[in-house]
């Protein structure tokens, strides 16, 4: 199953661990390989860190959780919180089955394997009601995560009963979980940890029929059914393991990007423009290679082919197609203007009485948002929290207020306002986070002021409306593209120029943490990175759509004939 050129065919197959059932399946064939020598790992000084500064970040949060388990019993209740701690020193499955067999309610860094599978496991909670070892003993596994577990349940009628519950950290073992009205959000990685951890539970009989997840919140497990996750397990067990690369998601900080790209190269492989899932429809037609995918006659996508092998990242689609759309105009009617001077926009009458406020958000996975940044075309502004403990949305209300007055104030002087923002996604998310948590609490400010948090339904309503406005909408419906359509790609083409080039979402995280907890230097130091950082996405915005409206100048038209290389 996992073998590679130059591997022992005859040694014993390693198990197969949940790391071997996520993202590149290849990539794992190639890791077992490496005591062959016929291949090598690359690693770049940023890789190496990323993946220090993950594993760190990592064990913080085990330990944070670990700190919250209970210690004592519950008063009233008779159920005392034993626990093991399990010692990573080479025993760590026999340290694991130990505890198991002495009924241990709380298992911290423990190990499963029966041979052909293995996993490390955050916690095993014990979940029957029993004392010491006992017949009907069950365990339910849990992981902890920096990823989201749990979504807000949409609005049902009637309410059906989500199968989602919730227990706090600090009660495991102790207390039932109670049902939730959330809905559970998962990556593979991690439904893949507690679907093989409850796999090698029931092998041993004591698997609870429930897994667990702790995510943001370090204070509370969400807990679901098993059986959601195990057929995902069974799936990714039973699909056969590539034998040659593909190119996925993954390449770009893997270890054997190199190795592998040099032979997608040599074929033309048709994943080096569509990675994963996106070339299946094209292999089921027999193409395999880009030069064939070019040769088809497929249009768009033909076209996209030929740009790639002539290292052409991107291609304007024809203007028919989106300069029209009234979002790109303020909501105002396109009208072709009868000629245009060098680098000047059409529509400018009829944008005269437009009010155009780019805004940009930035947010920390455990902290929620830190900086709102909002740019009017003269000034931008900054809504921000550099407080150790966070403001309780304070920044949030103080970024909406001013919004809220901006757009009254337009209403009243009879022109349109349009608020503008690139890849909404995050931005929505936590202007609902905050507005479901905090709707509605009103916040004295420095100046004398008072904030207001907007309620759930007024931030739907904006976010519904026409003032709210995702450029990155514009450039997908504007560019056929071979690279990536993120801010950071396309502003340059609009010929905007970042200031903080080595900033990018991961750094601006660490940033955070040290204008959180540096000295006082360093914190304002990391404090003015940020608010340049995000001053330039506001800055960067206004320019794509602006470039946009002047016809996104500087890239071939989809119909232009590209020369083969």
């Amino acid at each position: 199953m996992w073998e590679y050129e130059g591997t022992d065919a005859t040694a014993a197959p390693a198990p197969v661990t949940p790391a071997d059932l996520t993202g590149c399946r290849h990539r794992r064939v190639l890791t077992r390989a490496l005591p062959s020598g016929r291949v090598s790992a690359e690693s770049t000084p940023d890789g190496i860190v990323d993946r220090v500064v993950s594993r760190y970040r990592a064990r913080l949060r085990r330990e944070a959780v670990a700190a919250t388990l209970p210690r004592e019993p519950r008063f009233g209740e008779r159920l005392v919180p034993t626990r093991v701690d399990v010692d990573d020193d080479g025993t760590a499955e026999e340290q694991t089955l130990e505890a198991l067999a002495a009924g241990t309610r709380l298992i911290v860094g423990g190990r499963l394997a029966d041979g052909a599978l293995a996993c490390d496991v955050d916690l095993l909670v014990r979940t029957d009601a029993g004392t010491g070892p006992t017949t009907d003993m069950t365990y339910m596994p849990v992981t902890v995560t920096s990823h989201t577990v749990a979504a807000t349940a949409a609005p049902r009628a009637p309410r059906r009963d989500t199968g989602v519950r919730v227990v706090d950290v600090a009660a495991l073992g102790l207390a039932r979980p109670l049902p939730a009205d959330l809905k559970h959000r998962s990556t593979p990685v991690d439904s893949q940890k507690v679907a093989v951890a409850h796999v090698l539970l029931g092998v041993l009989g004591l698997a609870s029929g429930d897994v667990g997840f702790i995510g943001g919140d370090l204070a509370r497990c969400l807990v679901i059914p098993a059986e959601r996750v195990v057929p995902g397990f069974v799936r990714a067990l039973e699909a056969p393991v590539p034998e040659a690369p593909t190119r996925v998601r993954e390449c770009g900080t893997c270890w054997f990007h190199n190795h592998c790209r040099a032979r997608l190269l040599r074929t033309g492989d048709l994943s080096l423009m569509l990675p994963g899932d996106r070339a299946t429809r094209w292999r089921e037609q027999g193409i395999d290679t880009l030069g064939e995918l070019a040769e088809a006659g497929h249009g768009e996508t033909s076209a996209l082919a030929t740009a790639w092998l002539a290292g052409v990242g991107y291609l304007r689609r024809p203007l028919r197609r989106w300069i029209v759309r009234t979002d790109l105009w303020c909501g105002h009617p396109f009208r072709m203007p009868a000629r245009l001077v060098d680098g000047e926009e059409p529509m400018a009458e009829e944008r005269a009485d437009a009010v155009e406020i780019d805004v940009d958000m930035e947010a920390h996975p455990d902290r929620g948002t830190f900086l709102w940044g909002a740019f009017d075309g003269s000034v931008y502004r900054s809504f921000t929290d550099f407080g150790r403990s966070g403001d309780d949305g304070r920044h949030v209300a103080a970024f909406w207020t001013w919004l809220s007055a901006r757009r009254a104030a337009a209403a009243e002087e009879g022109r349109v306002c349009r608020v503008y923002c690139y890849s909404q996604q995050g931005e929505n998310h936590w202007l609902r986070h905050y507005a479901r948590r905090y709707g509605g609490t009103r916040y004295p400010l420095a100046d004398g002021r008072v904030a207001e948090m907007p309620t759930a339904s007024e931030v739907d309503d904006f976010l519904a409306s026409d003032e709210w406005v995702d450029v990155f909408d514009l450039v997908r419906a504007a560019v056929a593209a071979n690279s990536s359509l993120g801010l950071k790609a396309v502003a340059p083409l609009a010929g905007f120029t970042f200031s903080q080039e080595d900033v990018d979402g991961r750094v601006a995280v660490d940033l955070f943490e040290v204008a959180v907890g540096g000295d006082g230097a360093a914190a304002s130091a990391a404090q003015r990175t940020l608010e340049r950082y995000n001053a330039d996405d506001c800055f960067a915005t206004a320019a794509v759509r602006n470039w946009l409206r002047r016809g996104a100048p500087g890239i071939p038209a989809l119909s232009q004939p590209l020369d083969r290389v």
